[in-house]
């Protein structure tokens, strides 16, 4: 059977959680809809574009890679994630730790950051910061509209979020499929291989 999730779908995924799963520190939006693309600067990897339907924490992300579609559910309510591949009607089940996503973007961040400018990302206008982070230069684009960069540069990829829509989202999108199968995480090299599988 194939894999779940490649390596691109698992950065991908990391990528998203980090810049929406967070709380945010101001009262923005907590209901819309986009895309994010994940833009490589190795010209041998190719762009991958997810969409994203956030509300409140939860968050639902949709990939297709290689023409299978793979979906990402995000539940802190429930302190839970589900990755779920449609065309084999299964899901992996991963725990969810409020500690686990990397810090937002914060006054405290900002204080340290240089400022650009001023640039329009998606038509939405943007202060350009750049901060050195672990020795690396890293260059966000931050609106106070949304709870989350809207562009993020750093020597390896470019994530930005495109076709940003608010409210419309419903609560249905943030549910387990019924039907699908429970997947066990995958077992360690070494370790009795586990592939059972549950009937929801």
């Amino acid at each position: 059977m194939k894999s779940l999730l490649s390596r691109s779908l698992w950065l991908m995924a990391a990528a998203v959680i980090t810049l929406l799963v967070a709380p945010p520190t101001r009262s923005l939006a907590a209901e819309l809809s986009a895309e994010l693309v994940m833009t490589p600067k190795d010209k041998s990897e190719q762009p991958v574009t997810a969409k994203f339907f956030v509300k409140d924490k939860k968050l639902r992300q949709e990939i297709t890679e290689e023409g299978e579609e793979h979906i990402v559910i995000v539940r802190p309510d429930k302190k839970l994630s589900w990755m779920i591949t449609p065309s084999e009607k299964m899901y992996m089940e991963i725990p969810y730790e409020e500690g686990e996503s990397i810090e937002e973007w914060t006054p405290e961040m900002e204080k340290t950051a240089k400022l650009l400018g001023t640039e329009k990302i998606g038509g939405v206008e943007c202060k350009k910061f750049q901060r050195d982070e672990e020795g690396e230069t890293v260059t966000y684009w931050i609106t106070g509209k949304y709870p989350y960069p809207m562009k993020i540069e750093d020597s390896e990829s470019t994530v930005e979020l495109k076709n940003v829509k608010e409210g419309g989202v419903s609560d249905s999108l943030f549910d387990l499929p019924a039907g699908y199968q429970k997947m066990t995480m995958p077992v360690t090299p070494g370790h009795a291989h586990g592939s059972g599988k549950e009937k929801e």
